[in-house]
Formats: structure tokens, C-alpha cells, sequence
């Protein structure tokens, strides 16, 4: 999941139903989310896997999410689906917005609480105070990270994101607005995957064979970007018919026009002061 300073809205988004309540009586629904351990983790780009990193940052405080349709009577909760589409999750602790403050690079995990409403009650701020019952389905898991790891998991969520059609459909965004958008795309897939080629690190046979296949998938824009003026490896295939040493070279430095010459070190002989051949007196 995708959390920023300013707030990002939870996709996919927890969706419930629930059964059994009694018609009379009228119930919150409340998400919260909590640490599932006490590590924090890192992307392995060549396993394409998550690895524990070290100990977890200390958490932030916990902040329950009411629904923002609570109460519900217990009639209205067995025929309709409960969603949590507008909760947001974001990193900044100063948060005074409502939202989930969480930290990057931690797993973690959403609950569901249905807490039946007291007659007078106020804001539910402690569970423990309540007559509720706390759900949790494991296959919510998630990890918070403030750009996306893998580019595969980019497409997917803009495909299914309802919130990124401006992504989807380019053919509404004129040439200012498109570019950009094109741009932050080669961009984070850049980040992701080509710039690892070349590490330096030792790598066994597996490891360098899924380079290649990583490479042969990259566009040939991206292949240039990665390299930064780097050499092109011998190894890898060619995407454009121009000399391997192309790459090394780096484009002249910018002339500068001055009217007037540079002034002589002290020790110098005086300079002739003769009218220039470019500025006639």
C-alpha cells in the first residue's frame, strides 16, 4: 500500500457483509490497522521477494477509523456491503486529518470491529470499554512503502484502481498533461528494476539469467536511461544499430560567448589594446 505525507486512499479497499446482528439494535462498524511483527523489511529486486531489514521504527499511535455512514441499524447491515473506500493512510505522525499514520517498509495488518452503540454513548475511542467484536482476515496483509517495488504490482493497481483512470485512459489527456503522466511511469519503473543490473555485486548463474530475462522486458528508452554513460555490456543484446563506444561519450562542454576577452594574470605581458575585430569603434 501506497502512504504519503498528505494522505493516500486505501487500494484495494476492505469491503464486509455481515449476518446474525439483531434488527433493533444499532452498531458501529470501525477499522483499524496494526503491526503484524516487529520488523521492518526490504525489497529484494534480484529474489523479488521481501527480506527482514532490522527491528521496527516505533510505531505510531493507534487510531481507530469509524465509518463515516456509523451507526447502522442491524436491518441496514445484513443487506448491504460495508466499505472502507475513503480511508486514507499516510506517514505524517502530525497528522490531524483523521487518517492512519503508519510506517514505511512495515507489514500490516487491517481489522474490522463491530461495536454495538450504548444508548447516549459519545466517539468510540477504547474498544476495551465496548461491547465489540474484532475481526480479521488474514489475506489482508500488506506492506506500506512510499513508492511501489514492483513494476508488475504498478500496472496492476493502475489497471484496477479506480482512482488512476487518468492513467488508464491517455487518449483524454492532451500533450502537456500526457507527458508527464509517461514520464512518472518510465520513471518508476527505472527505479525498479534496470538500475539493478548493474550493481557490482557478484551474482550466481540463476541470478544473472533473471537479469537477462528482466532486461530482454525493459523498453529500449529504459535500457538507455539505465546505463547513465555507462558502457554497454558486451553480453547484452543491442537495442539500437550505433557504435558500443557511443555510450562513453559525453557532449562538449557549452560555449560561452564574451564580447570581451578575459582579463591577463598580473604577471602577464599587457595585452595589445587595439580595437576589437568584433566591436568596430
Amino acid at each position: 500500500m501506497i502512504i504519503t505525507k498528505t494522505g493516500r486512499r486505501m487500494f484495494p479497499t476492505v469491503r464486509v457483509s455481515f449476518a446474525g446482528c439483531r434488527s433493533e439494535a444499532r452498531y458501529a462498524v470501525l477499522l483499524d490497522v496494526v503491526p503484524v511483527d516487529g520488523k521492518r523489511y526490504r525489497y529484494a529486486y534480484h529474489r523479488s521477494s521481501w527480506l527482514v531489514a532490522g527491528k521496527a521504527d516505533p510505531p505510531a499511535p493507534a487510531r481507530l477509523y469509524p465509518h463515516p455512514d456509523s451507526p447502522f441499524s442491524g436491518d441496514q447491515l445484513r443487506k448491504q456491503v460495508v466499505s472502507f473506500e475513503k480511508v486514507k493512510l499516510t506517514n505524517n505522525e502530525m497528522d490531524k486529518n483523521g487518517q492512519i499514520v503508519l510506517n514505511s517498509m512495515h507489514r500490516y495488518q487491517p481489522r474490522i470491529h463491530l461495536v454495538k452503540v450504548r444508548d447516549g454513548g459519545g466517539p468510540i475511542t477504547d474498544l476495551s470499554r465496548e461491547q465489540h467484536r474484532t475481526f480479521i482476515f488474514p489475506e489482508t496483509v500488506f506492506t506500506a512503502v512510499t513508492a511501489y517495488q514492483n513494476q508488475l504490482i504498478t500496472k496492476l493497481k493502475i489497471d484496477s484502481n479506480p482512482f488512476a483512470k487518468g492513467f488508464r485512459d491517455s487518449s483524454r489527456l492532451t500533450d502537456f498533461d500526457r507527458d508527464p503522466m509517461e514520464l512518472m511511469l518510465m520513471e518508476q519503473q527505472l527505479l525498479r528494476s534496470p538500475l539493478r543490473l548493474y550493481s557490482g555485486a557478484s551474482s550466481t548463474i540463476e541470478e544473472e539469467a533473471e537479469k537477462r530475462a528482466v532486461w530482454a522486458r525493459t523498453p529500449p528508452a529504459l535500457q538507455l536511461l539505465a546505463l547513465g554513460g555507462r558502457a554497454w555490456p558486451s553480453a547484452w543484446p543491442q537495442p539500437l544499430g550505433l557504435p558500443p563506444d557511443l555510450w562513453l561519450q559525453k557532449p562538449p562542454a557549452p560555449v560561452r560567448y564574451c564580447p570581451y576577452p578575459p582579463p591577463a594574470h598580473p604577471s602577464a605581458p599587457r595585452p595589445d589594446h587595439s580595437p576589437s575585430p568584433r566591436h568596430p569603434m
